[in-house]
C-alpha cells in the first residue's frame, strides 16, 4: 500500500468519525427541543390551548423519529469506521 493510499484512507476514517460526532451533536440538539416541547406543553395545558397542545404532540413525536434516524447514521459511520481501519472496540 502506498503512502498515498494510506493517507487517504486514513484520512476517510476521520471523516467517518467526524460525521459520527456531528450526528451525536444532532442529538443532543433534539433532546434540547424536547425539553423544550415539554415546557410549552406545560404551559399550553394550563392555558387550555388544545391545539398548541395537538401541535406539540406531533411535533415531538416528529423529534423522536429524527433522534431515531440520527442514531441509526451514528451507528453505521461507527461500523463503517470500525470495517474500513480494522480496528475493533476493546471487549473488556
Amino acid at each position: 500500500m502506498t503512502d498515498n493510499f494510506q493517507s487517504l484512507l486514513y484520512a476517510l476514517s476521520g471523516i467517518l468519525i467526524t460525521n459520527e460526532e456531528r450526528e451525536a451533536v444532532a442529538v443532543r440538539g433534539y433532546n434540547e427541543q424536547l425539553k423544550l416541547i415539554e415546557d410549552i406543553r406545560a404551559l399550553a395545558a394550563q392555558d387550555g390551548n388544545a391545539e398548541l397542545l395537538q401541535f406539540l404532540e406531533v411535533l415531538e413525536a416528529a423529534t423522536k423519529e429524527k433522534i431515531s434516524d440520527e442514531l441509526n447514521h451514528g451507528e453505521s459511520l461507527y461500523r463503517e469506521y470500525v470495517e474500513l481501519t480494522g480496528i475493533q472496540p476493546a471487549t473488556d
